[in-house]
């Protein structure tokens, strides 16, 4: 009955990386396999998959993985056999399991947060055993400090034993503090070296080994086949390959012996480990070299990026400069249609490399240069289809141009105004009353749209914004450019009707009785009453 005997109960329900120590790792996994509890088959754990981590084998079972599932600690595990199968009998890893577990099964501590007594720390349940009893800040074992905090609970000796100075060394309290032979500092009682100079403290006995010994004998097993060492195994049988990956993963697991790394550093003394003062101090210190080597590593990689960008940048303005100068002398060929227009995709449709200030010494100039650079993305690409834009997509656009040496929003506000020196047919700014700000050609200017407004209206009747979004820019002769958005379309219509140039009709939006929309979209007509003065009014008013 090795398998009673090792095995923990799992819920299989959960996801297995949910049962994790935050120390532990999954190293592989494998399907339809059985589980044998010494030499004969496990009737309950015949079809499930097993899982291998760096602490434990995990068995979940398929058809019960609720009462079913377990797991077992590779700490037991003292040697291992593997069978490749033959004929009909499928391959096999025998585990060969040793040792006490009663210690460790019936731990108190450790699904729970403990508050370590040297330094106060808090710590996390969620590691490991042999982890989980050292504080994560100062060092100090939790058994200790729990034996020095106990003290005062534990048993006193039997007051028939004789008084005399030669029975042994008088016992101090647990609680008192523990001075140190070398410099004769006062340490906690639960630590083991001196907060200062690191040197091993005198050894108290400690609760347990004051206690009596028993004088019955052990517990002896149920039968005599449980203790048996030959039968203190369970075998792994894999019904549909994956064998060999899984043993794999488990000699991995075994020869790492992260557990026992783990486990040594409780040991007295605690190796290279500082405890207390010291501990506390080299932990700080560790924390804050691995947080710039981590800053050192991403600023390195952050470099890295950046020289890649600046190779891609130059790469496309050189393939964009052959294609130009190939495209001069006859028709542009198909291909490279195809790459010029991926590259005006990717925002890398310019001619030269980016401009940035250390190319120029005056920043005049490097305002200009900026300009001209501006103007060859909007002409090249984002206003290639289109004679309105919005400022945001402007900034953006061009940004994703340059690749490196990103333009910050200042900057581009002073580049703005320079724009229709650089640029045919001219672009100019318009700011609407809701605060938008867009960048658009001749035709979108307030005259030129009101006017082009006014004429389709009388063409066509009275249209929504929706309608005038969709069907203004088609009517156009010639007109290749793409429909405005209608948003843009409705604050363009509404700064018309500021200006006179169309009105609207809402009388749709309101009900007769009652008050309240009906979901009439507005309709706009032409304003027909322009250029009359009205009884009381001045021309001058007008």
């Amino acid at each position: 009955m090795s398998l009673k005997r090792f095995s923990q109960s799992i819920d299989g329900t959960i996801p297995i990386q949910a049962l994790l120590y935050d120390d532990e790792e999954l190293l592989g996994s494998q399907d339809n396999v059985g589980i044998y509890d010494g030499q004969q088959k496990s009737p309950r754990h015949q079809s499930g998959t097993a899982y291998i981590t760096s602490h434990r084998l995990f068995y979940v079972d398929g058809p019960k993985p609720d009462s079913c599932s377990f797991s077992i600690d590779l700490s037991h595990v003292s040697r291992t056999d593997y069978y490749a199968g033959l004929f009909t009998s499928s391959p096999k890893v025998t585990l060969y399991l040793a040792g006490d577990v009663s210690s460790e099964s019936n731990d108190e501590h450790a699904p729970s947060i403990w508050e370590c007594q040297v330094c106060g720390n808090h710590n996390s349940p969620g590691f490991s055993p042999s982890a989980a009893r050292i504080c994560g800040l100062c060092g100090v074992p939790r058994d200790a400090a729990d034996d020095s905090t106990e003290g005062s609970s534990a048993p006193h000796l039997s007051s028939s034993l004789p008084a005399s100075g030669f029975a042994g060394p008088v016992q101090r309290s647990s609680k008192d503090p523990v001075p140190c032979p070398a410099c004769t500092f006062l340490n906690h009682p639960s630590l083991r070296t001196c907060e200062l100079c690191e040197t091993d403290l005198p050894r108290r006995p400690s609760r347990r080994e004051l206690q009596s010994a028993p004088v019955s004998r052990p517990h002896s097993p149920d039968n005599d086949e449980e203790g048996d060492p030959a039968n203190m195994l369970i075998k792994v049988s894999f019904r549909k390959g994956g064998d060999k990956a899984i043993y794999g993963a488990l000699k991995t697991s075994l020869n790492g012996k992260v557990w026992e790394s783990k486990a040594a550093t409780v040991d007295r003394g605690g190796g290279n480990r500082s405890v207390g003062i010291s501990g506390i101090l080299r932990t700080v210190e560790n924390s804050v070299q691995e947080r710039e080597t981590s800053m050192h590593d991403a600023l390195q990689d952050l470099e890295a990026l950046m020289v890649k960008a600046k190779d891609m940048v130059n790469l496309a303005a050189e393939l964009n400069y052959k294609l130009t100068a190939a495209s001069s002398t006859n028709d542009e060929p198909e291909e490279a249609t195809f790459i010029r227009s991926s590259l005006t995709q990717l925002g890398l449709h310019i001619d030269n490399a980016p401009v940035t200030q250390d190319m120029t010494k005056d920043e005049r100039r490097w305002h200009e240069e900026l300009a001209r650079e501006l103007a060859k993305v909007l002409q090249a690409g984002l206003m290639r289809d289109k004679g309105i834009v919005a400022l945001d997509e402007v900034w953006g656009g061009w940004n994703r141009a340059r690749g490196v040496a990103l333009i910050p929003p200042a900057t581009f506000l002073q580049v703005i105004p320079l724009l229709p020196q650089y640029t045919t047919p001219q672009v100019s700014t318009r700011k609407f009353v809701s605060g938008l700000t867009v960048l658009h050609t001749p035709p979108y200017s307030a005259s030129a749209f009101s006017a082009r407004l006014a004429g389709f209206l009388v063409m066509h009747g009275s249209r929504t914004t929706l309608e005038i979004a969709l069907e203004m820019e088609l009517d156009m002769e010639g007109s290749n450019e793409a429909g405005m958005s209608v948003s843009l379309c409705k604050e363009m219509v509404e700064d018309c009707e500021r200006e006179g140039g169309v009105c609207r009709d809402d009388v749709g939006q309101c009900a007769i009785v009652g008050g309240g929309g009906v979901g009439v979209e507005v309709r706009w007509w032409p304003n027909l009453f322009v250029g009359y003065v009205w009884d009381g009014q001045s021309e001058e008013d007008d």
